[in-house]
């Protein structure tokens, strides 16, 4: 019997994705468990997977669309099941309306293929970046198409360099970067010529960030411990480890091998805030805080308690790209008890961050310093790195987080000490 595959709901707070790709091709058999097409959300790509055995017999939605939560993408069959009558299968499944943009096209002289023209009021908007070049449609990808959309930019100008002049994110990033880019006639970011300001329109990204955010400072009292760490010993050991390797390690991998360490060596801080209980983590699981292309990104490091500094050092590096290309997967944002951000790449010596709900903490991590210091009555320069921990007071009080913040610095000042695998 035919059913409608509805769009599930990806995340807490997703109510609406942008459609990207079918895995499986009309009319293919799909199998449990297997991921049958892949959509967009606000911080990652997310795949669809099949909860039966059937047929996808019919696709109701284009890649490029925005997608509502609950809105119907496609029509399953059973797999030995036989479709006579289509016109009743839409009736029965309430969508009649979509029999009217049926459309036939002719494969070959004997066989026919027949396919459903997407319906917009009647399933989703259509956000497709679409014109005529030559007197045909402007084919782009559907990262394209939202990044041209986010950043207001026509792409009406735009030669793809993708296979048959295909326009990819790099071609619409180029023009974005080029300052030639030129607003779509129903953008809403237009310079006000009297005024000195343009409205830039939010990102769902943004939007996504800024309730996420607003809720933490609503909801999580927090309260900041600050610290200084002498960092010589780490800088020379750092030193010594890049000596022969071709990927250096950062002084960041250095600062998320100790947090790890420190909620590990700490249990009591590796929590996080329920409405009716703390939960405890037996495996150190951490967010890292990535600025990357497409806006601020935390995907998380699992069971980090087990793995080296080389493999900590990888796996950001790979987070980091895969962020700037939009490849994370919404799984790889979600989770952990604790993030770590860091602004030291950019002079910045202290700040103080936000935790992330329903986190227990954020370390934020200043640049590296020289000062003058007193050492045996004499004048010596030393280099210090200045750390601020944000808690959230629910489930854990101040001499519980100075403890823990005790022994990070203790571990960063004498990296020896969880760096053994290293040498």
């Amino acid at each position: 019997m035919a059913k409608l595959l509805r769009m599930p709901g990806i995340s807490a707070d997703a109510e609406e994705v942008v459609f990207l790709e079918w895995s499986v091709k009309q009319g293919s058999q799909i199998v449990t468990g297997e991921a049958i097409a892949t959509v967009e959300t606000e911080k990652a790509n997310v795949d669809i997977i099949a909860d039966q055995n059937a047929v996808l017999w019919r696709s109701l939605i284009e890649p490029g669309a925005s997608v509502n939560v609950g809105a119907p993408i496609a029509i399953l069959i059973e797999v030995s099941e036989k479709i006579t009558d289509e016109s009743a299968v839409y009736k029965t499944l309430g969508i009649e309306g979509l029999a009217n943009g049926v459309k036939e096209k002719t494969a070959t002289k004997e066989t026919k293929v027949v396919e459903p023209i997407t319906k917009a009021e009647n399933l989703a908007s259509n956000n497709q970046i679409s014109g005529d070049l030559n007197g045909g449609r402007i084919f782009a990808s559907p990262l394209a198409r939202k990044l041209a959309k986010e950043n207001n930019v026509s792409v009406a100008n735009i030669i793809g360099t993708g296979p048959g002049q295909r326009i990819v994110r790099a071609d619409v990033e180029k023009l974005i970067s080029s300052g030639l880019s030129k607003p779509q006639s129903n953008g809403a970011a237009k310079p006000v010529s009297k005024g000195g300001y343009v409205d830039v329109p939010h990102t769902g990204m943004r939007r996504a960030v800024a309730r996420t955010l607003s809720a933490s400072k609503r909801e999580a009292p927090h309260f900041y411990l600050n610290a200084s760490c002498k960092v010589d010993a780490l800088l020379e050991l750092r030193k010594v480890l890049n000596e022969d390797r071709a990927v250096k390690l950062s002084i960041n991998d250095f600062m998320v091998m100790a947090v790890i360490r420190a909620l590990h060596d700490v249990p009591e801080m590796n929590v996080i805030w329920m409405e009716d209980c703390v939960r405890k983590f037996n495996q150190v699981d951490v967010s890292v805080a990535i600025a990357g292309s497409r806006g601020l990104v935390t995907p998380v490091i699992r069971s980090g308690q087990e793995l080296t500094l080389s493999e900590i050092s990888k796996q950001i590096k790979e987070f980091a790209q895969r962020a700037n290309n939009g490849e994370l997967k919404q799984h790889e944002i979600e989770g952990g008890s604790f993030s770590i951000t860091n602004l030291g790449m950019f002079g910045v010596e202290s700040f103080t961050a936000i935790i992330n709900p329903p986190q227990v903490g954020i370390l934020a991590i200043g640049a590296v310093v020289t000062r003058p210091a007193v050492l045996q009555d004499k004048i010596v320069l030393e280099n210090v790195l200045n750390v601020t921990l944000s808690v959230d007071h629910r489930p854990v009080d101040g001499v519980l987080a100075a403890k823990w913040l005790q022994h990070f610095k203790k571990l960063v000042e004498n990296p020896a000490l969880f760096l053994a695998k290293e040498i």
